[in-house]
């Protein structure tokens, strides 16, 4: 095939002052932009032939990354969180010899060029902050000469304007994360004003802003070599030119004949950035600290030492609270374990002496759902295991990036702080009635509800196996009333346990955090009366769920009547109860009372479940009419 003539390009300067490298990128750009022509996403055309250039640049130009080696700790991170911006991914990707070209979908966890999974607006702006908090973090730690690269982000304009997209950026601004930038284009014929509303919230958070020319290869490799200077994260709006080009694909290589694979620009410069990573590896001191963290491995002791040196800490408490016990797991945990990082929205600082000693390292403000967006990418990035912090009020706000971290099955834990009822005795018009139940109902996400301080910790323990998705803990700020025996068989780590009462039993109550000290009580009403009762705490379906059928089985009971006692819905328990057992609960909100009154409004007291349990035994046959008057109701 004859040899192009560059001055064809209707974006070219003149042959006689173009250089080697801007020439490279331009017969890339035109190969690019052929295959974007036969990409599905049509509609969206005219939006990736804008952005086109400037991504081609930053892959034969700055982009460090080595399709050899794609999942290389020290890469380049470039995050295209939204599925109508990947054709341009799967063009780049095709070049540099890593993906053949094709009009199927790239998929998260099928290429490992695809840092991230497709989601709601703004998450990929998010998780890339989180990405970039990660690789600050791994610096400090380790030095530059390990971990020194950069988070990209191809985004939408509608990014820009999303609730999660702005408090990331204001905590990348707060944070300064100077080794973040943004890519984005606005979407053709659509109003510019809220566009530039957007960035003008970006500059106002602490980024740098730049607007060039999309068509103009000059002011992009000019915006590029500015974000590699930068002092603060970096946003490149790139703008579509003012009159329409004519695209003139012919008189160039086409993207099968094109320089691709190892001979492609963004190979050759990987493969030496990563040799030359290598060489540095191989002599720096942290080198198996490192390899651990980067490979997600524990420390082979870490269960034995983390265990002792809780012990030690919780010696002087003799009846903490799940909040108080979890708190104090989570700073022995840190001080074995460094890559744990931990983020803390202002929701969470404590408001009672059981949590006064929460010292927030990354402080969150009251951006919750950047925030958890953040986590998502830390643990994406690789070599942290990150840990969030927040109210149990605001799962709500936080449940889209909960959701796409149990969608990515991210290692991720929640602490979520007072849970429950009894915040306070003036009690609270706002009560988790169904976040409980939604959060079970989520795939690949464990729900922990501790009931005591024994609990908290087994929790955590079980939260940090977990290996199938994010981990959220419930906490109370509120010691038990009852102090909890010994287990009578099974443990908490298992997700369910029996904690008390009697093997050969008639009723089984099965109750989760506070409601635990209920079905306590109860099981003594029952006792009074002649019926054989057993207390089983499950802290956690989705790892009792997974237990041996056997181990359920004997937790359980077969043919006794089972009881569930928990201050939330009922969906869900039925999984439980068989098909002649009964919950207890509650099925409405917005009661503004103490937390006791509240608790006997719906009938979650010893006395009112013991009544309901004796009526249910009689109405079947199983105990005769004499045990038709029940206890007094008393209090919780």
């Amino acid at each position: 095939m004859a040899q192009a003539t560059l001055t064809e390009h209707p974006f070219a300067p003149s042959a006689a002052t173009l250089p080697a490298q801007d020439s490279v990128v331009l017969r890339l750009y035109a190969a690019a932009r052929l295959m974007l022509g036969k990409a599905r996403n049509s509609a969206h055309l005219a939006l990736l032939q804008t952005l086109c250039l400037p991504v081609t640049a930053l892959w034969c130009r700055v982009l460090r990354f080595d399709p050899a080696h794609p999942d290389w700790p020290d890469r380049d991170r470039f995050v295209v969180p939204s599925a109508t911006l990947h054709p341009l991914l799967q063009a780049m990707l095709h070049l540099s010899g890593t993906y053949g070209f094709s009009e199927s979908p790239l998929e998260y966890g099928m290429h490992p060029g695809v840092e991230t999974a497709p989601g709601p607006a703004g998450q990929g702006i998010a998780a890339a902050a989180g990405m970039a908090l990660a690789e600050h973090l791994l610096a400090k730690r380790y030095g530059r000469s390990l971990v020194n690269h950069r988070t990209w982000v191809l985004a939408r304009d509608g990014d820009l304007a999303t609730g999660v997209a702005m408090e990331a950026a204001q905590l990348a601004g707060r944070f300064g994360l100077t080794q973040l930038a943004v890519l984005v284009s606005p979407t053709p014929g659509a109003d510019r004003t809220e566009f530039s509303n957007s960035l003008a919230r970006f500059s106002a958070s602490g980024w740098s802003i730049r607007k060039v020319d999309a068509s103009q290869l000059s002011a992009i490799n000019g915006a590029l070599a500015a974000t590699l200077r930068a002092k603060k994260p970096t946003l490149i709006a790139c703008m579509p030119p003012e009159s329409p080009q004519t695209f003139r694909p012919q008189p160039y290589l086409s993207p099968e004949e094109e320089l691709t694979g190892p001979w492609s620009p963004t190979a050759r410069r990987g493969a030496t950035a990563y040799r030359s990573w290598l060489k540095r590896l191989a002599r720096h001191r942290q080198r198996t600290a490192f390899e651990r963290e980067t490979t997600n491995t524990l420390p082979s002791l870490l269960m034995e030492d983390w265990s002792r040196l809780y012990r030690r800490a919780m010696q002087p408490t003799h009846q903490a609270s799940t909040q108080q016990a979890a708190i104090t797991s989570l700073h022995t945990l840190s001080a074995l374990l460094p890559e744990l990082t931990v983020l803390t929205a202002t929701s969470a600082l404590p408001r009672t002496s059981a949590a006064a000693h929460i010292q927030p390292d990354w402080p969150c403000n009251i951006q919750e759902h950047g925030m958890a967006g953040m986590l998502n990418g830390m643990a994406l990035h690789g070599g942290i295991l990150p840990c969030g912090i927040a109210s149990m009020i605001t799962v709500d706000r936080m449940r889209a990036a909960l959701r796409m971290a149990a969608l990515m099955r991210q290692k991720i834990i929640y602490l979520l702080t007072d849970d429950g009822l009894a915040l306070s005795h003036d009690g609270a018009s706002w009560q988790p009635v169904e976040q409980l139940a939604s959060l079970r109902a989520m795939p690949h996400l464990a729900v922990f509800r501790p009931a005591n301080a024994q609990e908290a910790f087994a929790c955590w323990k079980a939260a940090i196996r977990w290996q199938s998705g994010p981990a959220v803990i419930m906490l109370c700020p509120n010691p038990p009333e009852h102090s909890h025996a010994v287990p009578m068989q099974g443990s908490a780590a298992r997700g369910g346990y029996m904690l008390h009462g009697s093997t050969t039993r008639q009723v089984t109550l099965m109750a989760s955090g506070p409601e635990v000290s209920i079905a306590l009580e109860t099981e003594q009403l029952l006792r009074q009366h002649g019926i054989q009762a057993a207390v089983v705490s499950i802290p956690c379906w989705e790892v009792f769920s997974n237990q041996p059928e056997a181990y359920k089985t004997a937790i359980l009971g077969t043919g006794t009547l089972r009881v569930g006692i928990e201050a939330a819905s009922g969906f869900g328990w039925e999984r439980w109860l068989g098909s002649q057992g009964f919950f207890v609960g509650m099925d409405d909100f917005g009661v503004s009372a103490p937390a006791n009154a509240v608790y006997e409004r719906f009938g979650i007291t010893a006395g009112a479940i013991c009544a309901r349990v004796l009526k249910h035994l009689r109405a079947s046959g199983a105990i005769e009419e004499r045990f038709l008057q029940a206890p007094s109701p008393t209090s919780r």
